[in-house]
This record gives structure tokens, C-alpha cells and sequence, in this order.
């Protein structure tokens, strides 16, 4: 995410220009205003996952306040060739066994989460699992009785928990702002009532057999937000195939979302607006194959401009 409208002024300072104060009060979202606020003070060093936890906001809260501070035009987000800027505290430390051990002696919080790991587990913490927890516990931020949680819940869902589960889902939840036992409670009866939907999906896509991947999740959740089910996405693949002949999350997510502007979320809905998606047609062999304009939406024909464009810079090399 970048910076407009902002006067830098360094030092002990930081100054908005009245027009941006202006409209963060008109707005009349805290949440909007406080992450903007923050996006200021952090300037160039922003860090999405550091900002939920400064700011105590689930994913939803943020990904709102985001929005309207996109629709107001103070920050904008970034777009398919421009990668947003990960920190380098992206990266964990390596805890050496001596740290880890004091930290489990020293900290009775951290201390509950280890005996309820080794609970879930079945047996003693292996150094590799006792670094996931640490990892989960003081690199993403996740406290005690959310960790807890999410221990809890592994194990009534899988019975047997592995390491690469406990972080995966940590991830997970650090991703989607789940900082508090209110926020994780909530999560979870969100995530149980999408179970059902998020499979259907799944086997839509023809991913089917496996967890999705944080990243995965955060897209089917949101097109089930959006009011979607699996027949449309479905719909949505096809046309992705045909378009651009190769998979991916943000090109479906685009169509998905230029439907949502529609008005159109179910398959008959979406049929009967652009007939052209009843019937599956042969995939691209390239995207460089498409038709010219052809009914594409201006969002799908820059993508694939700059889809072609980086396949030539390909073959060039």
C-alpha cells in the first residue's frame, strides 16, 4: 500500500494536509481513520500483519477500512506488477534451544500453550515444534489463549495434529487479525459455517483433497462474502481458462468480483447476463491467443496485455 496527500515533514512530526483530515471525518470510520494514522507514522516500514496486531483488527475490519480509504483516494493498493512490500520481519528468528527453554520456564502463559501442544500432540515437543510455537507465539504475535484456541480446534478437526499444521494455521490466523479470543471465537463459527461452501468450491476448482492454503482460504472466504457459491465458481474457472489459459487466484478473484459489481452471484444470474459462459469453449494455448477486446472486460484485456507482454520478456530471455 502506498502514501497520497501526505506532507512529510521528518523528525518528531508527522502532518496531513487539511483536506485528508477533512475527509477522514466525513467518512466517519474509526477504523479508516486510525489505520490511516498509522499508515503515516509507519511510513515506508508498513507491514500488513504488524499493523493488525498494532491495531487490534481481524482481517474484515482492515480489508473495510482499506476500501474506504481507496475510495476516498488517500492510499491506493497495489496492482498485479507491483507487489506489495513485505518487511523483513517476514522472517522469523532462529531460537536457539537455551532461548526457547527459558522462555518456556519464564513465561506461564507461553508454558499453558506447550502443555496443551504436547496434549493435542500426544507426546514431548520435539525442538522443531517447540520453535513452531515459539515461532507463532513471539515472531507472529498470536497470544496464549488464542493459541490455544487454535490448538483446540486442530485437534477436534484432524485428531492428529502435525507440526506443519500448527503452522500453516498459525499463518492463517495471523493473516486474518485473529489477535483475540472474541476474534477467534468469531472466526471460527464463521469458518464452520463456510466449511460446507469452501468444499464445494474446492472440488470446483478441482483442488479438492487437502486444506487450502492460508492464501486460498482468504480467497474462498471472500467470494463466499460476496454471495457466491460453487456453481458460479465454476463459471468463473471456465472463463478464467478461456481467457487466459493457466490458473489464477487473482484473475478468477477479478471476474468474481466484476460479476459482484453485477449484481449476478448465482449461475443462473450470471448465464443469463453473458450467455457466453453456458457453454465450455476450448482453453487458449496462450494468452497472447485471446481475441482482441471480444467481449472482455477492460480489467481482463490490461491483464492480458500485461500477461502477453511478460511472456515475450520470457522468450526474449
Amino acid at each position: 500500500m502506498s502514501l497520497t496527500s501526505l506532507i512529510p515533514t521528518g523528525g518528531e512530526f508527522c502532518v496531513l494536509r487539511a483536506q485528508v483530515v477533512d475527509s477522514l471525518i466525513a467518512c466517519c470510520d474509526g477504523d479508516s481513520a486510525l489505520l490511516y494514522l498509522y499508515l503515516v507514522r509507519q511510513g515506508q516500514s508498513f507491514d500488513e500483519r504488524t499493523a493488525l496486531r498494532a491495531l487490534g483488527m481481524t482481517r474484515d475490519r482492515y480489508d473495510r477500512a482499506v476500501h474506504t480509504l481507496t475510495n476516498l483516494h488517500l492510499v491506493t493498493t497495489p496492482t498485479e506488477n507491483q507487489p506489495q512490500r513485505r518487511s523483513s520481519s517476514t522472517q522469523p528468528p532462529r531460537y536457539t534451544a537455551a532461548e526457547m527453554r527459558a522462555r518456556r520456564e519464564g513465561d506461564h502463559r507461553f508454558a499453558s500453550v506447550c502443555q496443551t501442544a504436547e496434549m493435542v500432540l500426544g507426546r514431548t515437543l520435539t525442538e522443531g515444534q517447540l520453535r513452531t510455537l515459539m515461532n507463532a507465539y513471539e515472531h507472529l504475535g498470536l497470544p496464549a489463549d488464542v493459541l490455544i484456541d487454535l490448538l483446540t480446534y486442530l485437534h477436534r478437526e484432524k485428531k492428529l495434529v502435525s507440526r506443519n499444521d500448527i503452522d500453516r494455521e498459525a499463518h492463517l490466523w495471523a493473516d486474518m487479525g485473529i489477535f483475540t479470543a472474541e476474534a477467534a471465537v468469531e472466526f471460527l463459527s464463521r469458518r464452520e459455517a463456510e466449511k460446507s461452501l469452501i468444499d464445494g468450491m474446492m472440488r470446483a476448482l478441482d483442488i479438492a483433497g487437502r486444506d487450502p492454503a492460508p492464501d486460498e482460504y482468504r480467497y474462498l472466504s471472500h467470494f463466499i462474502q460476496q454471495g457466491f457459491d460453487a456453481d458460479a465458481v465454476a463459471l468463473a474457472k471456465q472463463r478464467m481458462y478461456n481467457r487466459l489459459g493457466k490458473f489464477s487466484w487473482k484473475y478468477l478473484s477479478g471476474i468474481l468480483d466484476s460479476w459482484h459489481q453485477k449484481g449476478l452471484h448465482t449461475a443462473a444470474e450470471i448465464t443469463a447476463v453473458e450467455p457466453e459462459t453456458r457453454q465450455p469453449k476450448k482453453p487458449a494455448a496462450a494468452a497472447e491467443q485471446a481475441p482482441a477486446g471480444g467481449g472482455l472486460s477492460d480489467w481482463e484485456q490490461e491483464w492480458l496485455e500485461e500477461f502477453s507482454a511478460m511472456k515475450r520478456r520470457e522468450g526474449n530471455n
